[in-house]
């Protein structure tokens, strides 16, 4: 039996326990594996690729391109800040309303009104046509006349109902008179119960039957 130089036997253990760090330390390329071939109906065979792994190096989020500019300040330099102003539209308290101007004589019944009265008495524009009417009634007349020279009426009526309201209203037009120009005519005598009820009439002066 050949007996092994005992220096070689040793270069060769060198040299092997050399490889083992290698292979263990990951500096030794290994072979690529073969792609796995997975056959396909129709066609010879398929290469199926290695799964790509992700790249985790980079940074979330990315950094920003180009270079940042510093924001300007506020105010600027050399700028006072002056707060905006704010101006009311009206004043407070409001104005008073500008006083209405009235006609003598005016329309007004004579107070009380009672639902036992047979004539009720008031005044008027001169020598105007007159109705009296229930306006809670639907404006059921309940008598008509005429003011005299000094505005003066006294007008018999009957039908009176407690709690219901009466209106006065000007009794007929003048000739080639509209609606519109009579109220218009007669609305600076208008009294302190004046009413415009669309679809029943204009009242120049209403008040509650008192019992």
């Amino acid at each position: 039996m050949k007996q092994i130089n005992p220096t070689a036997l040793i270069k060769i253990i060198t040299m092997l326990a050399v490889l083992s760090v290698m292979v263990a330390c990951g500096s030794v390329e290994t072979a690529p594996t073969p792609a796995a071939e997975v056959p396909v109906q129709g066609l010879a065979t398929a290469a199926v690729a290695p799964a790509a792994t992700a790249d985790l190096s980079g940074s979330y989020p990315p950094p920003p391109t180009g270079e940042l500019q510093p924001s300007e300040p506020y105010p600027g330099s050399g700028q006072v800040f002056i707060p905006p102003t704010f101006t009311p539209e009206s004043s407070y308290p409001p104005a008073a309303p500008a006083d209405e101007t009235f006609q003598e004589p005016r329309f007004r019944f004579d107070q009380p009104v009672s639902a036992v009265a047979t004539s009720i008495t008031g005044q008027a524009p001169p020598n105007t046509p007159l109705a009296i009417m229930d306006i809670t009634y639907n404006g059921a007349v309940l008598g008509t006349g005429n003011s005299d020279d000094s505005g003066r009426f006294s007008i018999p009526v009957s039908g009176m109902i407690e709690g219901n309201r009466i209106g006065l209203t000007v009794g007929a037009l003048a000739a080639g008179q509209t609606l519109e120009q009579m109220a218009e005519s007669y609305f600076p005598y208008r009294g302190e119960g004046f009413m415009n009820l669309p679809n029943l009439g204009i009242f120049f002066d209403t008040t509650i039957v008192s019992p």
